[in-house]
């Protein structure tokens, strides 16, 4: 999990800084394409400005695979043994982290996809080609992270892990193409610290999943209090990976603040685009009930 989750911090930071998606109120799809850059330009802007937007795309598709790649093999154990597959199981309580690593491939996929997204229509791509070419390379990415566990001892290949990147990578297409569905709903991951950490990317007790509705996504409520709120449905497991409690699924309801609108509303915009894909810990009052 921890592979997924520094793939998409890389990922937000760069078009954090370079996507105007991020960064203006204007809608995502009536963004201006990138305007032509001249010999002069390029030459005061650097050789990266001047490449075509084509080479940009693949150059950073082949810089992050590389990247997780190499780091793979000299912090974690790729390499460490032959190709091999592994079932981990899904959503039962024998599965191997309470179906928790799921809910992140599907995320990772997802949010990883929307930034990329926001990425490649900053360097001139349509909205539609962005989005299309996006999910691939977050697929792409998924898929040699996942082959990469293939040669890792505490690993391996799972094609459960692959179903779950590919409902993440169409739910970006799905939400692309309905802008008032991506106005109605956020799938986003919450921290807290309920037990001690191992390592901030990989503690599934500490970790919750959720679909957020946004009320304010709905023209009826858009003058009203409720405006302002949202709903959360969400799945979280705890004592897959941690002695500190005992193993459980739950399923839980949630209310919260829409702190997104909040941040926008004052022209923070780019905290309020990442905030459509990460809950500030503890602002999510929970009812959970607990699966069998």
């Amino acid at each position: 999990m921890k592979k997924k989750i520094l793939t998409i911090c890389i990922t937000l930071v760069s078009s954090l800084v370079t996507s105007p998606a991020f960064s203006q109120s204007t809608p995502i799809t009536d963004l201006p394409a990138t305007p032509s850059v001249d010999a002069n330009s390029s030459r005061n802007n650097g050789w990266w400005c001047s490449l075509p937007k084509e080479k940009k795309a693949l150059y950073t598709n082949i810089a992050a695979a590389s990247f997780i790649t190499v780091y793979g093999f000299a912090d974690w154990d790729y390499g460490s043994a032959q190709f091999h597959s592994s079932n981990e199981g899904w959503f039962e309580k024998g599965a191997k982290y309470g179906g928790a690593d799921k809910m992140g491939h599907f995320w990772s996929t997802y949010a990883l996809a929307d930034s990329l997204t926001g990425l490649y229509k900053h360097w001139g791509y349509d909205a539609q080609t962005a989005n299309t070419y996006a999910a691939l390379s977050s697929w792409t990415v998924q898929a040699i992270m996942e082959l990469d566990d293939a040669t890792s001892e505490t690993q391996g290949f799972d094609w459960g892990d692959m179903t779950l990147n590919t409902f993440g990578m169409l739910a970006s297409v799905l939400m692309e193409h309905y802008p008032e569905l991506d106005r109605k709903i956020d799938f986003r991951v919450e921290y807290a610290f309920n037990v001690p950490i191992k390592g901030l990317f990989d503690d599934y007790s500490n970790m919750y999943y959720a679909m957020v509705v946004k009320l304010d996504g709905f023209d009826a409520l858009d003058n009203t209090w409720l405006q302002w709120l949202e709903l959360h449905g969400g799945y979280y497991s705890r004592g897959y990976d941690s002695t500190e409690v005992a193993k459980e699924r739950d399923l839980y309801f949630g209310i919260s603040i829409n702190f997104s609108k909040l941040f926008r509303q004052h022209d923070y915009h780019k905290t309020a685009k990442v905030l459509e894909y990460l809950q500030i810990p503890y602002t999510v009052p929970k009812l959970s009930s607990k699966l069998d």
